[in-house]
């Protein structure tokens, strides 16, 4: 989505991290001693510009991402990226590689045909390959402005409502000991998901969180449990923007559940990929033929693509991979960031996006480490 493999938002994996002192110490951190801290308490800049900023909305205006050449994809894709990664930190999926698949899957339609992004999602994008400095990041992952936090000695992740600002409830925070206090978000709704916090922290997850009884359409949202956490998106971020339950039809019965794509019906509901020799993937989850192109998705020379059974269900991606490829981002030995999604690498030159040289990240509370280039 590696587990967060699908993009686009598509966040199949859960990161949790202990809080130490528990989610009642953020929420003090989050707030003043005479209340809630507003985003224009802070920023009346913010507040002034919010019109520009992605609102939470599921309105589609703005860039047509169609009218992008493939290389206008990557190029934009490495841009979004890189100042993603080095203003908010590379944390879980701000990671380079996993975002250059996320942003592909968005910004090159060629490729990803029929479920081209929309929504909040496409919002959130759009601002993304704008960016010239990390004031401008912070605006397009924090709708409501940048929470503040207080440092004081305790690592934690919350989201974005714990704040008080709901407008931030899709933003996953992590407060950095930068300055007193540094807010770095990762908005879960780049991949069609929304922040949901439990008693270790604070994950990217489907609309149903933490209690997640049972895979099925509540739509336009998608839930897929895996043991009782959603892992599944809300097909409004993609597509037809709807989901449905195959192959008995409605969501009563069904053996799986689908975002449904673009596209007319004209085949019977199966799990099964295929992969032509070009590299295209073929799937019928939904009773309508849908493909991805998995060499521009994962900027490989070979097919990237392997048959079988879609895993999980509502994954058409889940073919687009390079087995015993690499399996973590890195930095090269010119300064310059090398992403890792599905075993497929993503170079990028950090000076040729206007940004320092690449450095390890430590993120999640020191659980992981990425590979990100660095503000100048």
């Amino acid at each position: 989505m590696q587990l967060r493999a699908l993009g686009s938002g598509i966040a199949l994996g859960v990161l949790s991290a202990a809080l130490g002192a528990g989610l009642v110490a953020c929420f003090d951190l989050f707030h003043s001693t005479s209340g809630i801290v507003s985003a224009c308490d802070l920023d009346a800049q913010a507040c002034q510009d919010a019109g520009a900023q992605p609102d939470g909305g599921g309105g589609d205006a703005g860039t047509d991402f169609c009218s992008f050449s493939p290389v206008d994809a990557v190029t934009h894709a490495q841009h979004a990226c890189a100042w993603l990664g080095a203003c908010e930190t590379p944390k879980g999926n701000n990671a380079f590689g996993t975002c250059m698949f996320d942003a592909l899957l968005a910004y090159d339609c060629g490729a990803n045909p029929n479920h081209l992004v929309r929504g909040k999602a496409h919002a959130l994008w759009d601002c993304l390959w704008q960016v010239t400095s990390c004031g401008e990041v912070a605006r397009c992952i924090f709708p409501a402005g940048p929470p503040p936090c207080r440092w004081n000695g305790i690592n934690f992740t919350a989201c974005g409502s714990a704040s008080g600002l709901q407008r931030n409830a899709d933003v996953r925070i992590e407060c950095l000991d930068v300055d007193g206090g540094l807010a770095v978000g990762e908005n879960c709704a780049l991949g069609g998901q929304t922040c949901s916090s439990s008693d270790g922290g604070a994950s990217c997850t489907g609309a149903a969180g933490f209690a997640c009884q049972q895979s099925a359409c509540a739509s336009p949202r998608l839930q897929q449990c895996s043991g009782n956490v959603d892992v599944g998106i809300d097909c409004a971020s993609n597509g037809a923007g709807a989901c449905g339950g195959f192959p008995a039809g409605g969501d009563a019965g069904a053996q799986w559940v689908a975002c449904l794509p673009g596209g007319d019906a004209g085949c019977t509901p199966s799990l099964q990929v295929t992969c032509s020799a070009a590299g295209y993937a073929t799937s019928c989850p939904s009773g309508v033929p849908e493909s991805v192109y998995c060499p521009d998705l994962l900027q490989s020379n070979g097919s990237g693509c392997v048959e079988g059974t879609l895993s999980p269900p509502f994954d058409w991606t889940s073919a687009c991979m390079v087995p015993g490829g690499c399996t973590a981002d890195a930095c090269d030995a010119d300064g310059g960031v090398v992403g890792c999604a599905r075993g497929a690498t993503y170079p990028l030159d950090c000076v040729s996006q206007g940004l320092g040289p690449c450095k390890m990240v430590s993120t999640d509370l020191g659980t992981a480490m990425h590979a990100a280039c660095t503000p100048m």
